[in-house]
């Protein structure tokens, strides 16, 4: 079923609707965000990672790296996290029908 295989110049004119509704502003913005939540996916796997060795025996010299590189990783996610743009920012303003209060006549 996830192998559904549709003629090309149906995918052509998909493909030309999806882009044709982002300008370029949009899609950079799009890929910008795209690579920040990569990149705090990769570092949130790396404090689940270091957070699960801590459980396990360590020396002290292991122990104390492994802390240090978690710090690390929190700090990163801390500063891409601050990076992200909020959500709505990205979406155009649309003003809500009937929320000003005023009436026109």
């Amino acid at each position: 079923m996830t192998d559904i295989k549709l003629p090309k110049q149906v995918v052509d004119r998909i493909e030309a609707r999806w882009t044709s509704r982002y300008g370029p502003e949009e899609k950079r913005r799009s890929g910008l965000i795209d690579r920040r939540l990569e990149q705090l996916r990769a570092h949130r796997n790396n404090i689940w990672r270091y957070r699960r060795l801590l459980k396990t025996q360590l020396s002290e010299l292991e122990r104390q790296f492994i802390e240090r590189r978690l710090a690390e990783e929190l700090e990163a996610v801390e500063r891409v996290a601050s990076d992200v743009p909020p959500i709505g920012t990205c979406l155009t303003s649309i003003p809500a029908a009937g929320t000003s209060g005023e009436s026109h006549p």
